[in-house]
């Protein structure tokens, strides 16, 4: 009966905690590997769903997890040999079996049975419950440039499908949470020629589900979709297959931030494992270890004494910069850092306006100093014509807990404000729609590293623009997630009209200036011109 139970021949629903993981493992050569995966992960939280392939014997695998509870066999096997469609067909099934029987689902991870976790348990529940409904999974738009020929002969009648369908790739590794699965089985039945038409495509596992979500239209998708793999993967050339890792790699994992790691082998990783399994780490699981602020002036420092200092002191842990625009706001400290307008061409960006960072180019000189500091995980810019009547540490410490790659404010859609002068100042290398931009403001703002690291990639392809337009259209394209102020935190900006689109009233305004009677409770205010400085209390 035991046997029968692992074999998935369940006749009841499996109640799970509200807090569990479920891991599915495709494996098909190593029970010993797949044994040291699950004992990895294993606690009374976590669950398995193991499909192993048919060319395979999986007794000796049943065998070799025999003492482990929630841990399922799939009673249906693929031959799921590298790039075949029965790659998807494994999962898809694994993910059907997750739908029916495993209710009360936290988070469902895609490993292979070659990863190992490169962080604790602890650490990854709490990353992963910390992010419940983000969809993390890898991808780009065909053609992409890291597959050759972008990929285009992967996909039969490529010319013919890519006007009906939008096409993406990436990793096949991913994790969605249990709201993903009915979206993934509904647009499979409402749409079979997707199936059909996937089967002829080569190394279907990696562009499979990353275009199903990426044609779904669904709200619940395009809200949470992030670009991103949590596994760290070293690819070897030409044909970009995972390289085997061994402990000259140890450094790299240690350092590295995501969650999982391929591929091990028992023969050359054991080293490895050992470094790995010994590791201490931070068990938050909160991204947010090391974040920067950037005070960016291009004022003297007289001129903006009183705002700097206050910032400093309030700053608390976090570690501050001042970025200099000008020779005369560079103080000559060791966190000063001077930019000047015409490092973007030298950063390989095309500047906008003339090499000018206004307007709505601040983000040329917060690329320049990530390219500088990238040991952040967030970087916080702060401009000279901001103040917050409140107390900073406070304000920062609001966001620790936000994981969002851009924090901004008046987040708003081209049909919100279609009259703005700066939609039409995007370029790209592939046409953007109105109908797909989005807008920002952001005299203060948060973005991430994956952000900027993005950002820096797209720039020096030739993308540029007016950033309020440029930025948050870019990652919002790309599954980045985008955190508006305005409507979540309103405690931030004292306004009498919530309007979208409508930022020209309220405390943190674009013109008029604001006044003396205006300048109380703690919000955030632009601009704040010299002379309203002194009469603030600090």
């Amino acid at each position: 009966m035991q046997r029968d139970i692992r074999y998935l021949l369940l006749r009841q629903s499996i109640l799970l905690t509200t807090t569990s993981m479920i891991y599915v493992i495709l494996a098909h050569n190593s029970p010993e590997s797949l044994r040291k995966l699950m004992l990895r992960l294993k606690n009374k939280e976590n669950h398995f769903v193991i499909h192993i392939d048919k060319n395979f014997n999986i007794g000796s695998f049943i065998k070799a997890t025999a003492d482990f509870e929630n841990c399922y066999y799939t009673n249906k096997r693929y031959s799921s040999y590298w790039g075949s469609f029965g790659m998807v067909e494994a999962t898809l099934h694994a993910f059907d079996f997750i739908r029916q029987h495993l209710r009360k689902r936290q988070r469902i991870v895609l490993l292979s049975g070659s990863d190992y976790p490169i962080k604790n348990n602890k650490f990854i529940n709490n990353y992963l419950k910390s992010h419940k409904d983000t969809i993390f999974i890898e991808h780009e738009a065909i053609p992409r440039k890291w597959w050759n020929d972008g990929g285009r002969e992967r996909f039969p009648i490529y010319d013919e499908i890519k006007n009906k369908l939008k096409l993406y790739g990436g990793s096949q590794w991913f994790s969605i949470p249990p709201k993903a699965l009915t979206v993934i089985f509904r647009f499979l039945k409402l749409n079979p020629e997707f199936f059909e038409y996937f089967k002829h495509v080569q190394i279907p596992d990696e562009s499979f589900f990353q275009t199903l979500f990426l044609n779904c239209d669904h709200h619940y998708i395009q809200e949470n979709l992030k670009n991103l793999n949590l596994h760290h993967i070293k690819w070897d050339h030409p044909y970009l297959h995972p390289r085997t890792l061994t402990v000259e790699y140890y450094k790299q994992l240690k350092k590295s931030k995501n969650l999982f790691a391929r591929k091990f082998d028992l023969e050359y990783s054991d080293e490895l494992y050992n470094k790995l399994d010994k590791l201490e780490v931070n068990t938050s699981g909160n991204k947010i270890t090391k974040s920067a602020i950037i005070f960016l002036t291009d004022k003297s420092a007289n001129q903006i004494r009183s705002k700097y200092e206050k910032l400093k002191k309030e700053s608390g842990k976090l570690d501050i910069f001042k970025v200099a625009t000008e020779a005369r706001a560079d103080d000559g400290a060791d966190n000063t850092l001077l930019y000047k307008h015409a490092y973007s061409k030298k950063m390989g960006y095309t500047p906008f306006v003339h090499d000018n960072i206004i307007p709505g180019s601040t983000y040329f000189s917060l690329l320049y100093f990530f390219n500088r500091y990238k040991d952040y995980d967030y970087y916080w810019l702060v401009e000279d014509d901001v103040w917050y009547n409140g107390d900073w540490h406070k304000f920062f410490s609001r966001f620790e807990k936000n994981g969002a790659d851009l924090i901004g404010a008046y987040i708003n859609s081209y049909s919100d404000a279609p009259h703005w002068e700066w939609w039409n100042s995007l370029k790209t290398k592939r046409t953007i729609n109105n109908e797909y931009k989005k807008r920002v403001f952001y005299p203060v703002c948060r973005l991430s590293f994956d952000a900027l690291k993005f950002l820096d990639q797209r720039l020096k392809e030739g993308d540029y623009g007016h950033g309020e337009v440029l930025v948050p259209t870019l990652l919002h394209l790309a599954g980045f997630s985008l955190y508006d102020l305005t409507v979540k935190d309103r405690f931030v900006i004292n306004s009498s009209d919530w309007c979208v689109g409508n930022n020209n009233n309220g405390t943190y305004r674009y013109r008029p200036n604001i006044s003396l009677e205006e300048i109380k409770g703690e919000y955030l205010f632009h601009p704040v011109k010299k002379d309203v400085l002194p009469l603030i209390e600090i």
